[in-house]
């Protein structure tokens, strides 16, 4: 059975007014365990819409956090980079759902880092990220998330996790922002190129090296990608995931991404 704790808040309280900065991303959030039909289970956090319109389908966003943030603790996946762009989606005026799972440390994203031109994925993808998908499914079916506005995004660690997520099923999502970390250059599947991917890293990233970043865009570009940018900070360190984050133009882009044509939109 599957089971789950969702904690709700209501964005348009939280944009209200001036004082919007004031809330921390603790009250923004609210805890939940997932526990799939094998029992296996996975702590996260989740913000979501307390009044849903009836009938209406929410965008939903998955953020991966880095190995920092690796824990059991249920709340420090929500302390770097998330904040930031929280502060930018409470101004919107669309509610957006939006899940920050807990990886433990034996339990990473991804079983090693693509640091190297050589890596290569492992066959299955790792029960955290597993999991971590299967609640955003679950929500698709109970919580009025929309399948065709599916994001994933992550930083460091979680930038690895993104890749590898989007590697293995690029028609899961609509869009995709791996932050910092790297993926497996021979896999590029024909789907991934249709795929429309936001990349960025910092020119003197000392934790996972730019050449990471470097590589899968040029890849992905190799095999006619056509639908990556690629962003990188000249000064930038390890830590340029609030930039990021907190750009209004990179949650506008992401948002606006579906996985559904326009009528008129009969080519590729």
């Amino acid at each position: 059975m599957k089971r789950f704790g969702l904690g709700i808040v209501l964005f348009g309280l939280l944009a209200a007014g001036s004082g919007m900065a004031q809330f921390a991303p603790h009250e923004m959030f609210r805890p939940a365990v997932y526990t799939n039909q094998q029992g296996q289970t996975l702590p996260y956090r989740i913000s979501a819409p307390q009044f849903p319109q009836k009938g209406k389908k929410y965008p939903i966003i998955l953020f991966l956090h880095g190995s920092g943030e690796c824990g059991t603790n249920n709340i420090q996946q929500i302390k770097a980079g998330l904040p930031a762009m929280m502060r930018i989606l409470v101004k919107r005026p669309e509610q957006v759902i939006v899940v920050a799972p807990q990886c433990r440390v034996s339990q990473w994203w991804v079983k090693k880092l693509a640091i190297e031109p050589d890596y290569t994925a492992q066959e299955r993808p790792m029960n955290s990220l597993k999991l971590a998908i299967e609640i955003c499914e679950e929500l698709m079916k109970t919580h009025q998330a929309d399948p065709d506005r599916f994001y994933i995004t992550g930083l460091s660690l979680g930038g690895f996790g993104t890749w590898d997520a989007i590697q293995r099923d690029p028609t899961r999502f609509a869009a995709a922002a791996p932050i910092c970390g790297g993926g497996d250059i021979k896999k590029i599947p024909p789907a991934l190129r249709k795929l429309p991917i936001y990349v960025a890293h910092g020119a003197r990233d000392q934790n996972v090296p730019v050449d990471c970043s470097r590589r899968m865009v040029q890849a992905l570009k190799q095999n006619k990608c056509k639908k990556v940018q690629y962003v990188e900070y000249p000064e930038g360190t390890h830590l340029i995931w609030d930039k990021v984050y907190g750009n209004p133009k990179f949650v506008n882009w992401m948002l606006s991404q579906t996985r559904k044509k326009p009528w008129w939109k009969f080519w590729d």
